[in-house]
């Protein structure tokens, strides 16, 4: 097989992942309309903002994988969140707005927000995102308390490709086959209390069938490195779905009910089959909105769904 970074030069990979992202960030390229203030007019609130904190490191010379907090003053040790951001596993950074405006509205109501960066597609496939993801949860557990967090008390937040790494990170913690970054061998990954997942891909490969259709293949090479039977076999650690269990933390889905990247079903079908397994499952629906919804943090449903996510980690973290 040919290496990634020889797909990754050919005109018609580049043309995939072209469509792939104007597919992802389509519905979120909206201006600002006038008149829109900051994140604080909208239930958001951060004294407390400390960036670039180093988390983990591949391999001795790499750059090291980096992490934001966001608090306010506090006595004690306030509940953890992980924050996971998206962009198609192949782009995206903890800054971007619609996921520091979650953390900061997280801030507000008594949380410490860990909002983390992993490495991206081609060059790290998902297996490796999981990894990084891995090791962010591992250096809270060690290092939390610093930051006035409780490491016993942590959930997790993501939205689309970051719903997916989060969903893995709820589901699927202790699977051997994860080695967490910077670490010899598997570790003991602190279990999560609760999830908040943010249109999210559950179904990986009904997904890459969807939007990528007669070039899934390539979408399974730029996501993971594979294709074929070594691409299926991977499937079995990084697709959600396969860990619907009744073991799951209690889970929030959020998701447009016009999402067009047909991720709205995914997230309706996996609240609906958590709940009849026992496990606290609900579904924020936001009506009419498509991908990506969060961008505007200034919409009614950005906001109501933050509140729904504070609301439902305070049921299990407080």
């Amino acid at each position: 097989m040919r290496s990634i970074k020889k797909f990754r030069a050919e005109p018609f990979l580049q043309l995939a992942l072209l469509l792939v992202l104007l597919a992802e960030f389509s519905a979120v390229k909206t201006k600002k309309p006038e008149g829109v203030g900051p994140h604080e007019d909208y239930g958001a609130r951060a004294e407390i903002v400390l960036k670039d904190i180093p988390y983990a490191q591949a391999v001795p010379g790499a750059e090291k994988l980096k992490l934001d907090v966001y608090s306010n003053p506090h006595q004690g040790l306030w509940p953890t969140v992980v924050m996971i951001h998206g962009g198609a596993w192949i782009g995206g950074d903890k800054s971007m707005d619609n996921k520091v405006y979650i953390c900061q509205v997280l801030a507000k109501n008594g949380y410490v927000a860990f909002n983390i960066n992993y490495r991206l597609a081609p060059d790290f496939p998902i297996k490796l995102q999981v990894e990084d993801c891995l090791a962010a949860l591992l250096w809270i557990k060690e290092h939390g308390r610093e930051y006035g967090a409780d490491p016993e008390r942590i959930a997790v937040v993501g939205g689309s490709a970051g719903g997916h790494l989060a969903a893995l990170l709820a589901w699927n913690p202790q699977d051997p086959w994860f080695i967490p970054t910077g670490q010899a061998q598997t570790a003991a990954i602190p279990r999560l209390k609760a999830a908040a997942l943010y249109y999210p891909v559950i179904d990986l490969d009904l997904t890459l069938k969807q939007n990528a259709g007669a070039f899934d293949w390539l979408a399974h090479l730029l996501f993971t490195g594979e294709i074929g039977k070594t691409y299926m076999r991977q499937l079995e650690h990084i697709s959600p779905v396969k860990f619907i269990k009744p073991d799951n933390p209690p889970t929030l889905f959020l998701t447009g009910d016009a999402d067009e990247l047909h991720l709205y079903p995914q997230s309706r079908d996996a609240a609906q089959e958590l709940k009849q397994l026992g496990v606290d499952s609900q579904l924020f629906t936001a009506a009419g909105k498509k991908h990506g919804f969060t961008w505007q943090y200034w919409d009614q449903a950005t906001v109501e769904s933050a509140q729904a996510v504070v609301s439902f980690f305070d049921k299990y973290l407080k």
